[in-house]
């Protein structure tokens, strides 16, 4: 991955001291990596480049921070490059042409060009947080300064896009090679600042399959109660995010130890606090949400989340509906509690659509072939595939689902998914032409003509007659 130098301004590429008055900001000792492979192949890099060194050919001290180097040392590709400057808000903006100053008041100005949007940031200091977020006054500062208000220590390395070296003030290099999630300074100085970097943090050690630093954790759990004051909106970002990565079922233990789950999501950490065996609530939940694809839809790690708090019990046969077992409540009660998240009205409709079916794996041998494949005929399909196999797997019971595999398999074949070419062969002209209006009869045949079409018994013209001939008989 990379190899760390000794701790003296040398750069082991070159073996020369670096001079430049740019980098003796830092404090006495500093590690130097190289990230010259890693960056090239980024098409992020470039255009952040450009962007420093206009900054610099202006006489500006001007670096790439965060995120976006951190992944470079790890090898893997950044989403973007924030880059910090010496440059006040108002130089920023008289050297490029097209910027957005919304956070001027701050010291960040979005640059539009370059192939932008590139946050760039002057150094600052700031402290003062009231509100648990926003900081009570800020004042510009130095390199080093500006790194000492970050949340992590991975997330405070700085690049030099010119030499390609990776410069480390806050011990970031030692963490990503021990794998620690450690805040920069006090930890619960960081968390009192924006409560939502607890959260971000579980998130970076599940992501990364790092450990969360002793008094990092101490201080998550002390202060795991002031996550109320985030904005339930930047919550919701945060869920999302972790909870869409393969390493979720780590996020969820690490949300329950830390009693971050507690101020999330209460009701499954009240199902996580009664736990009594493996086959307890709370366990089959975590075994669910492992069971799940990396690349699960996230209405399907949702119901995942939320299934055995809305809907333990398998509904009994007299609430069933002419395709199988239904739980409306169920479906009702996670589209509320998505709905308290700030989580999309799509998400909300696709997740209770999932828990709306939950139980129909257990009880696919009992039930019509073509019941089973009309459910699959719908948009969320891949949601419903998803989540009963986890939901199987959880409770030990995979070859109960297998039939249910199998009917998708054949519905692709022959075209007949939801948004395959295939149509059934009923439609409500066929019955209007017969006389028939719109009713609950009406529905009902076309919804008897899909299964059938689906079980591969009105498959020509004849059999399509014959059948809406016996039909208008019963009438």
């Amino acid at each position: 991955m990379w190899t760390r130098t000794s701790p003296y301004w040398v750069s082991r590429d070159s073996g020369t001291h670096l001079t430049d008055s740019r980098e003796r900001t830092s404090v006495e000792t500093q590690g130097i990596v190289t990230v010259r492979d890693a960056a090239k192949r980024s098409p992020d890099f470039a255009p952040a480049r450009r962007v420093v060194q206009r900054l610099r050919d202006a006489g500006h001290t001007a670096f790439l921070v965060g995120g976006g180097v951190r992944d470079l040392v790890l090898g893997r590709a950044p989403k973007d490059f924030d880059i910090v400057t010496s440059a006040r808000p108002d130089e920023i903006t008289q050297l490029f042409r097209r910027t957005v100053s919304v956070g001027a008041q701050f010291g960040v100005i979005t640059v539009l060009d370059e192939g932008g949007p590139h946050e760039v940031a002057t150094f600052r200091a700031e402290g003062g947080y009231e509100d648990k977020r926003r900081p009570g006054w800020v004042e510009y500062a130095d390199l080093h300064a500006d790194l000492q208000r970050r949340d992590f220590t991975i997330n405070g390395l700085v690049l030099d896009p010119d030499t390609f070296e990776v410069i480390d003030h806050v011990g970031g290099l030692d963490d990503l090679e021990r794998g620690v999630i450690r805040t920069i300074g006090d930890p619960g100085a960081r968390f009192g600042e924006d409560a939502l970097r607890m959260i971000r943090a579980i998130r970076f050690a599940a992501r990364f399959g790092f450990r969360l630093d002793r008094n990092t954790r101490r201080a998550l759990i002390e202060h795991h109660g002031d996550i109320k004051h985030v904005a339930t909106e930047r919550i919701w970002q945060e869920l999302e995010r972790m909870l869409a990565h393969r390493n979720r079922a780590k996020a969820l233990v690490l949300m329950r130890d830390t009693c971050v789950l507690d101020e999330v999501l209460p009701e499954l950490a009240a199902l996580a606090k009664t736990s009594r065996d493996a086959w307890s609530p709370w366990h089959r939940t975590v075994r669910r949400i492992t069971a799940l694809p990396d690349d699960a839809p996230l209405s399907a790690v949702f119901a995942a989340l939320l299934a055995d708090v809305v809907e333990l019990d398998d509904p009994p046969r007299a609430e069933w509906d002419a395709d199988g077992p239904i739980s409306p409540r169920g479906a009702k009660e996670a589209a509320k509690i998505l709905a308290r998240l700030r989580a999309p009205n799509t998400l909300q409709r696709a997740v209770a659509a999932v828990i709306e079916r939950r139980w129909l794996w257990r009880h696919c041998s009992v039930l019509r072939l073509g019941s089973v494949a009309r459910i699959l005929r719908t948009q969320h399909a891949e949601s419903l595939l998803a989540f009963w196999q986890a939901d199987a797997a959880s409770m030990n019971r995979l070859t109960a689902f297998a039939p249910i595999h199998h009917v998708a398999h054949r519905l692709q074949l022959r075209g007949r998914m939801y948004g395959g070419p295939a149509r059934p062969p009923v439609t409500g002209h066929d019955l209007r032409a017969r006389g028939l209006e719109p009713s609950s009869r009406f529905a009902e045949l076309l919804a008897e003509a899909e299964r059938r079409w689906l079980e591969e018994r009105l498959e020509t013209t004849n059999a399509v007659t014959l059948w809406l001939d016996g039909q208008m008989l019963r009438r």
